[in-house]
């Protein structure tokens, strides 16, 4: 039976926090249709041709890019020692990136597998965490140097503005700060115990930061897993940014050149990554449609194959709802004790 939920103000206040990132997002999309209703953008969009087997290449590299990110999370939790299947992780990731599109508390995509890991291995909750956690910082260690490759591919256009060149630097500045800090996360000494509490202690991001090295010190005599995972995280990258590229392709719009695309749609990705609306909504619409923009396309066309990529993602979130149709009160269980595991730890760090 699914523990009940003690603490009703707190699901309240995660319900609120959604609504207001699902508002944000409505803000910023409805914004940007709203700036682009006199430029004839969707007329050109609904009268002239459109590609459909590049479309339909897209819509594949982004089936295989998203399912590339669950065989990366299966790598990371069977190097815990815990039995995980390639068909448990189909299972829980396609579940796990159906909510990250849908839930409006949060208890979204990353929660709702550490948990459903959890109860599936009792006493591993740790291991569980670890997981997801260390799932999330390679994905986005990849995306940092997905994104290198971008800068250094683009960095001889002349056509490049400043703001961009300054993105591109940012970029490769973070991608090397990632590697050092990688490499310190493998470090015993900062990731055992006394460090541990100490982060603890830390207002706001101590909690976070606790948990990312008990992650990290969970991996440290697993490097070889990791190093495989990365591997992978950057083929997901790979995946998604031609996939970029072909919807360009595909669309009745001026696309940016293959070597710019893997520069702005890692950007783009990374604007994405920002929680501050739902799956990044909005967010990483406005920053592609900024980008492209930057690389010489016609406004609104950046915007275009930003919510084409959109609806490619959601083709791929009902194979979740799929799975959540078949084991519904299941889903409902883990949700309901993931709202209550995080209900405990907000109390325990008040």
């Amino acid at each position: 039976m699914p523990a009940e939920n003690p603490h009703p103000t707190h699901h309240r206040r995660r319900v609120a926090v959604g609504l207001a990132k699902m508002g944000i997002a409505v803000a910023i999309l409805s914004f940007l249709i709203y700036r682009l209703r006199c430029e004839g953008v969707f007329t050109r969009l609904i009268d002239e041709p459109k590609h459909w087997d590049r479309l339909a290449l897209a819509q594949c590299l982004v089936l295989l890019g998203i399912s590339l990110n669950w065989v990366r999370w299966q790598i990371l939790v069977r190097a815990l020692k815990l039995d995980f299947s390639f068909r448990d992780a189909f299972r829980l990731g396609a579940l796990g990136h159906l909510l990250s599109q849908v839930s409006l508390g949060s208890v979204g995509g990353d929660l709702f597998k550490a948990m459903a890991v959890a109860r599936e291995h009792p006493g591993k909750r740790t291991e569980a965490v670890a997981s997801v956690i260390i799932d999330r910082v390679v994905g986005l260690y990849a995306l940092l140097l997905v994104a290198t490759i971008g800068a250094i591919a683009a960095g001889e256009a002349a056509s490049l503005t400043d703001e961009l060149r300054g993105l591109m630097t940012l970029v490769v500045s973070l991608a090397i700060v990632g590697t050092i800090g990688i490499g310190l996360l493998m470090t015993p000494a900062l990731t055992g115990p006394w460090m541990r509490e100490r982060l603890g202690k830390i207002p706001v991001a101590g909690h976070t930061l606790a948990r990312l090295f008990g992650a990290a010190d969970a991996y440290r005599h697993e490097r070889r897993y990791l190093f495989v995972a990365i591997a992978i995280a950057c083929c997901t990258h790979l995946s998604l940014v031609t996939a970029f590229w072909l919807i360009g392709q595909g669309l009745p719009v001026v696309a940016p050149s293959l070597a710019a695309t893997f520069l702005v749609g890692p950007l783009s990705l990374c604007a994405g990554a920002i929680p501050l609306t739902p799956a990044g909504l909005g967010t990483f619409e406005a920053a592609m449609n900024q980008l492209y923009q930057a690389v010489g396309s016609l406004p609104g066309d950046g915007l275009l194959v930003a919510i084409c990529y959109r609806a490619m993602t959601y083709v791929v979130a009902g194979i979740g709802a799929t799975y959540y149709a078949t084991a519904r009160k299941k889903v409902r269980e883990t949700l309901e004790e993931a709202e209550a595991e995080e209900d405990a730890e907000e109390a325990a760090v008040r």
